[in-house]
């Protein structure tokens, strides 16, 4: 836990003086390489190739996020559909068992789908133009904020008083207890976020925000570790000390960023 406190003292304030500080493209950068890498674990951990494909597709559609050109990714997601069948069809032409097309051209699809596309609204966050002031600095320090606090909530939480296993063939050290627990930090953060420096994030949209994006962040971290049971992995990478890979930071993040995007679209644009 050690490596882990160090590693998030380091890292968050240069990522919140990115975020307040820098131009949008320093940000977009910097999540861009982070949403690559998690797609490169994934591929690492899926063993089944199809990294070049994947990975133009992947500029592609966070491209078409940072331009506002949402409209593009349908058609880069049709365009990477057909080149990998194309790949399938002239890669085992000349073969006679054929069975294993489907499971490794949707395992290489997949990977764009989970990674890049979710993962993709953390960049269309950061573009977003409001007449309220500092909004992408806002939303994207919310969203660190409540993903962080809730982790810590359940890392302490479950360590001290966990008892019940919440889902133990899929995360063995994660408990009802903790889930809780990492709620509590969830509603806290987003208070905090309210009463700091986000008051038009009005308290009766924010709890309610804070809970689905605590429940969302666990069942995507379940969701990444049962990938990596899938894999026979403990860990995507070694790439964050006491964190292992991105992909195992982006699981929680993941399904809750196209949420904080359309929560923004609905209530606040």
């Amino acid at each position: 836990m050690a490596a882990r406190i160090l590693t998030a003292i380091v890292f968050l304030p240069i990522l919140f003086a990115v975020l307040w500080l820098g131009a949008p493209i320093w940000f977009v950068t910097l999540a861009g390489a982070g949403i690559l890498l998690g797609l490169y674990e994934y591929y690492a951990l899926a063993k089944q190739g199809g990294q070049i494909q994947g990975m133009i597709a992947a500029v592609g559609i966070l491209a078409a996020f940072y331009f506002e050109r949402h409209e593009l990714i349908a058609a880069i997601i049709g365009t990477l559909v057909i080149v990998e069948l194309l790949v399938q069809l002239f890669s085992n032409a000349d073969k006679e068992d054929f069975s294993h097309v489907v499971p490794e051209a949707g395992v290489r699809i997949f990977g764009v789908l989970y990674v890049v596309l979710l993962g993709g609204y953390i960049v269309a966050l950061t573009v977003i133009q409001s007449p309220i002031p500092k909004l992408p600095a806002k939303l994207l320090t919310l969203f660190f904020m409540i993903v962080f606090a809730g982790d810590t909530g359940a890392y302490f939480t479950g360590r001290k008083l966990g008892r019940r296993k919440l889902a133990p063939r899929v995360s063995p050290g994660k408990t009802i207890e903790g889930l809780f627990g990492g709620l509590a930090g969830n509603v806290i953060a987003a208070l905090i976020a309210h009463f700091w420096f986000f008051p038009e994030l009005k308290i009766e949209y924010a709890i309610p925000l804070a809970i689905v994006m605590g429940l969302l962040g666990v069942v995507g971290d379940l969701c990444e570790s049962m990938l990596k049971r899938g894999a026979k992995a403990k860990d995507a990478g070694k790439l964050i000390p006491g964190h292992g890979g991105l992909l195992d930071r982006l699981d929680s993040m993941l399904f809750n960023a196209p949420l904080l995007y359309y929560f923004y679209v609905v209530f606040l644009k």
